[in-house]
């Protein structure tokens, strides 16, 4: 029974009064829990003794701390995608960490008879992976998707006083197709409240009319719980203050169902530059007394996906996307709030607006920042369906769990407004089989169960396989990965297909290194077979955008591509950052992280960081110029110097000396369009095509010295310049925060920089540092961004990579922390950072 109050008089005022003793509480269960690697089959007994184990704090990644071996998941795999015809041995795949094994983890927790008449709910936000969960040594369940979150209510398990928790994890070998971290590398929360109370990911919040005067907001509601009560929902605006308010008296059984509309005038949307957040607050009383509060955060706003584009608020917004994975690097796979808010704001400086979070569920606070910066998301349940990739991924699971996991990823997460498009699937193998079970309608039909707000999405490699099929129409809207040179076709054949590129890229570089003479080969040759003719001996392709994956292809294409056919709604990259696993096309025990992206694995900028941030950033002025002018090896020998710059023109000289002015080009009509969707056209990377979208200087003699790019405008005045100097003898070592300030349990970043006495970067400097942290932090991890460094990444001791390195420490008390670095010609130097 519903009933609706227009007048609640004294009850809002004791409901004012007394709220804060009725909230529902969330305690996060990061501290005093014990780890051990060992199998212990009796670990989940209540009293079992862990007194030997070792000490850690949620979030917890075990692998991501011990040595690199290239043993370590050595794969027999045949990656389809790279054209390969017969599995062959591949390593470093998974990162060349040891993820693979058991790991145990307990905690206790303690609880008052008075509690116990309460609902008490044990919440993981990611576990990898296998878990299985015990209480006072009784099993409670098991999840095996290490990507989703989950939740157990444990109350019928508990008794007054200390209650144990065990959890079992197991990874296996070729579970993967990157590095999946291992552990409890998620948040760990228990939640209590009263038995009558808002379900667990039990509100909806939708705007299905938004005009400039108002906006209507519709609330889903889900109860539990049994008895009468009544049930207050108030908005609040983003400024706090509270905007409606509506109440209604109801009998509970076993569960009820409940919906309430809103109006709020003048509305603030949320948008990619203005993200306003508003928020509804549920609270539940009984005979007057406030016995459960929960509170939906949401934005107002409106999607749409037509023929022509997406639209963000009725304007069309074109995606300038990266794909993420979920790892941080040296910190592995365990999530850190502060590391991901620093990723995305490197991407919002490069100019990005939309992330697809490849290819699993995020933690639940990557979408809470996504929803507070502005970012538009893709959020992707799956990498495998029925048809596995690799020999132990989530094919063995998909048939028990696929349901279950994809509607609770959606219940999660539906309420984050930065959410754009349901993904249910990446590069599947049913491609390649038509989808005999047709698995494409089976989750698309899950999702339109859930939520209509949105549209449904895959990620398609296959493009002809797909639309062949009918996979690419069953979703709303298809994503195409590397499939530059067919987008025009796929319009002329399927007129009423709404896409996008849901991957870009693929070409390789690690940051300040370069490769002479440049080359410009696409490393087709290669697929399908066991020779690397292009694949340097020490790892290190070049920064020119000439080498690529056999899949892939220089950024320019894509560009050229979305041009030419502008109904395509954007494009993703892959990647925004490096990360730890896939190291192709070096999978012969050399490399053990990635090389795709425009900023490294500790967050230091490539030079294609500054292509993309000169084509995708609306409010910035870029002028870059690479390569460095410290090389000399190529003293009396000639290069080619490129610009990649938001002016139009631009003179280079070198000490002084002209050579000439550069125009910026882009291709009208790319020259490597396809005639048909089952085969793009081929052709190499050439030279004409890498002028396009940057200025180039072909010929320069290389003399040390200075190296200075100047822009001019229309009128041939100048308006910027940018100057590289060759570097000197190494003189001091620069360490700065990235961040003065922390807080306790946050993590910090310094950057570590090797100069010369006149302040430039020593780029050729590579040898040892030794790192110390006292105070008020303590030492956590340490890279460099050089994918063949297989330094431990958890030891204060690390090459500098082309004379720079990234230290992370992590705040345990208020107070002042000094880092010290000491390298092989460097007594020490000192820097200061402040936790709170």
């Amino acid at each position: 029974m519903v009933k609706n109050i227009s007048k609640i008089g004294s009850l809002l005022l004791l409901f004012w009064g007394i709220h804060i003793q009725g909230q529902s509480i969330n305690i996060e269960l990061l501290k005093n829990w014990k780890f051990t690697n060992y199998d212990y089959g009796a670990a989940f007994q209540e009293n079992f003794d862990d007194s030997n184990w070792e000490s850690v704090t949620i979030p917890h990644d075990w692998a991501v701390k011990q040595d690199f071996n290239f043993t370590h998941d050595i794969q027999l795999t045949m990656v389809v995608q790279d054209g390969e015809t017969q599995p062959r041995y591949r390593t470093g795949r998974t990162g060349a960490l040891p993820y693979v094994g058991i790991g145990w983890y307990r905690t206790s927790y303690n609880i008052t008879a008075e509690e116990l008449n309460e609902d008490v709910q044990l919440m993981f936000d990611g576990a990898m992976s296998n878990a299985k969960v015990y209480v006072n040594g009784q099993y409670v369940g098991e999840r095996p998707f290490g990507y989703i979150s989950f939740y157990f209510n444990i109350t019928k398990f508990l008794k007054p006083g200390s209650n144990s928790v065990a959890v079992r994890l197991e990874n296996f070998n070729s579970q993967s197709r990157w590095y999946p971290g291992a552990g409890l590398y998620r948040k760990v929360s228990i939640i209590k409240s009263n038995k009558t109370r808002v379900k667990t990911w039990g509100t909806f919040v939708t705007t299905p009319v938004i005009t400039k005067k108002k906006a209507q907001v519709n609330l889903e509601l889900e109860l539990v719980g049994d008895g009468k009560c009544t049930v207050v929902n108030e908005i609040i605006a983003p400024d706090g203050k509270q905007i409606e308010q509506k109440s209604r008296e109801i009998t509970l059984e076993s569960a009820s169902k409940l919906s309430e509309n809103f109006t709020v005038s003048k509305p603030k949307l949320w948008d990619i530059k203005t993200p306003h957040l508003y928020n509804i607050k549920t609270t539940i009383l009984k005979s007057g007394k406030v016995i459960n509060t929960y509170n939906t955060p949401f934005g107002i706003r409106s999607i749409r996906f037509e023929l022509d584009g997406f639209y963000l608020n009725n304007k069309r917004v074109k995606f300038k996307g990266v794909n993420m994975h979920h790892d941080f690097g040296p910190v592995g796979a365990a999530f850190h709030k502060e590391l991901f808010v620093r990723q995305m704001k490197k991407m919002k400086d490069m100019g990005v607006n939309a992330i697809r979070f490849s290819h699993n569920p995020p933690a639940p606070e990557a979408l809470d920042i996504c929803d507070q910066m502005g970012m538009l998301a893709i959020d992707e349940a799956f990498d495998e369906w029925q048809i596995g990739k690799v020999l132990n991924g989530y094919s063995k699971q998909f048939d028990l769990w696929a349901k279950t996991d994809l509607t609770d990823m959606i219940l999660r997460d539906r309420n984050h407004p930065s959410i754009i498009m349901w993904s249910i699937g990446n590069e599947i193998m049913e491609q390649y089989h038509h989808d005999p079970n047709n698995i494409t309608g089976y989750l698309n039909n899950i999702v339109k169960s859930l939520d209509t707000t949105r549209a449904t999405t895959a990620g398609f490699n296959s493009a002809n396989n797909a639309l062949e099929s009918g996979m690419a129409s069953t979703v709303d809207v298809a994503g195409f990965n590397y499939k530059p040179g067919i987008y025009h076709k796929i319009r002329e054949k399927y007129p009423n297909l709404k896409f996008y590129a849901s991957e870009t890229g693929g070409a390789l570089s690690t940051r300040n290194s370069y490769k002479f003479p440049v080359v410009f080969d696409t490393l087709q040759n290669t697929r399908g077979t066991s020779v690397n003719v292009h694949l340097y001996p020490d790892g290190q392709p070049g920064n020119y955008e000439n080498t690529n994956v056999p899949w892939g292809y220089a950024p320019f294409k894509e560009f050229a591509a979305q041009e030419y056919s502008d109904f395509v709604y954007g494009e993703f990259v892959w990647t925004g950052y490096d990360y730890l696993g896939e190291p192709s096309p070096y999978h012969t025990a050399k490399s053990r992280s990635s090389y795709f992206a425009p900023v490294d694995m500790v967050g230091l900028e490539k030079d294609k960081f500054y292509l993309y941030q000169s084509e995708w950033h609306e409010d910035k002025d870029v002028l870059h110029v690479f390569p460095h002018w410290t090389l000399p090896e190529m003293t009396g020998k000639t290069l080619p110097v490129v610009c990649y710059s938001t002016y139009e023109h631009a003179e280079l000289f070198v000490n002084g000396k002209s050579y000439g002015i550069s125009k910026k080009v882009k291709q009208e009509v790319p020259d490597f369009l396809a005639n048909n969707i089952k085969k793009e056209a081929s052709g190499g990377t050439s030279m004409v095509q890498l002028k396009a979208y940057a200025m180039v200087w072909e010929d320069v003699a290389y003399e040390s010295g200075e190296l200075k790019v100047v822009a001019y405008n229309s009128k041939g005045k100048p308006i910027a310049e940018t100057v590289r100097y060759t570097s000197g003898n190494p003189h001091t070592i620069k360490i700065e925060p990235e961040i003065d300030i922390i807080n306790k349990g946050e993590v910090g970043v310094y950057v570590v920089s090797v100069l010369d006495k006149d302040g430039n970067l020593c780029v050729n400097y590579n040898r040892n540092m030794q790192m110390e942290v006292n105070g008020a932090a303590e030492f956590l991890a340490s890279g460099n961004g050089d994918p063949t460094n297989v330094q431990n990444l958890s030891k204060p001791k690390r090459k500098l990579f082309n004379g720079q390195a990234v230290i992370y420490v992590k705040g345990t008390k208020a107070g002042q922390v000094t880092v010290r670095v000491t390298s092989e010609d460097f007594k020490g130097e000192n820097r200061q950072l402040i936790v709170n």
